[in-house]
């Protein structure tokens, strides 16, 4: 063995070991239900605030459908109608109904979708806050990282992050604990900015039928569903084969079990 081989391997066996790949995981889910469970409270309170003016659809939902009867127009009445709720601890987040025209003729709008309010009754397009859901996450474990490395899912698995060239510092320099969410979310940008422009057009339009999509922004979408759900793919095969993920390397962190002091 070298003396440069000698030097890197001492240098690996002063820092403590590497997590398994299920426990890194673990630690995600616990931060990702975090944020959820905070953000369902907030948009939940806007919801109530704003009269359903605000709602919010987000990835893990509590949906809960039933048939209903909506008053309004008298063209509502041709359609069957499902109110859907999805609400945390009994407080709403988004009440819809979506309504299907049975026997419609071809041409004819057979289904349609529209907001409801507190009380149930019909209104303009709510705007939804589901996008904020993952700048919320990367924002959450930016400021834990800065100040602690440890955020509260890594700190119930006994789990740090650590700047690779100070072992001993607690929390991260903020120019790498930036560059650490920014590239761990990198692959989700596009679904986050097409959630954005989806809501911004879609907030104050009348109720109407379910919206169809124009080629080009169903490319798009796919494109961006597609990134969404390669990018952490790669990064879990990273952890899997041992190996530090792309958002460590581009930022020189590194995960390691907490040590113990005896």
């Amino acid at each position: 063995m070298t003396d440069y081989e000698q030097a890197r391997f001492a240098e690996a066996m002063a820092w403590p070991r590497r997590p398994g790949t299920l426990r890194r995981l673990l630690a995600a889910l616990i931060d990702y239900l975090v944020v959820l469970i905070t953000l369902y409270l907030l948009v939940g309170a806007l919801f109530l605030l704003t009269n359903g003016g605000v709602k919010g659809s987000f990835w893990l939902n509590w949906k809960l459908c039933q048939e209903g009867t909506i008053h309004g127009a008298p063209t509502l009445a041709r359609y069957d109608w499902q109110v859907c709720r999805t609400s945390v601890l009994g407080l709403p987040v988004a009440i819809w109904s979506v309504g299907t025209a049975p026997g419609s003729k071809p041409g004819e709008t057979s289904s349609i979708s529209i907001d409801l309010d507190s009380q149930g009754n019909f209104r303009p397009a709510a705007l939804d806050l589901g996008f904020l859901e993952l700048i919320a996450l990367a924002s959450y474990l930016l400021i834990m990282e800065f100040k602690s490395g440890r955020p509260i899912g890594k700190r119930l698995t006994e789990l740090i992050v650590h700047d690779e060239a100070d072992k001993h510092r607690i929390g991260l320099p903020v120019r790498k604990a930036v560059r650490r969410q920014f590239m761990k979310f990198l692959g989700a940008l596009p679904i986050v900015l097409t959630g954005a422009w989806y809501s911004f057009q879609t907030w104050g339009t009348a109720p109407g039928g379910v919206q169809d999509y124009s080629s080009l922004e169903i490319v798009v979408a796919s494109a961006a569903l597609v990134l969404v759900l390669i990018w952490p793919i790669w990064i879990a095969i990273s952890m899997a084969l041992g190996d530090d993920p792309i958002h460590d390397r581009f930022a020189m962190t590194t995960v390691r079990v907490e040590e113990t002091q005896t």
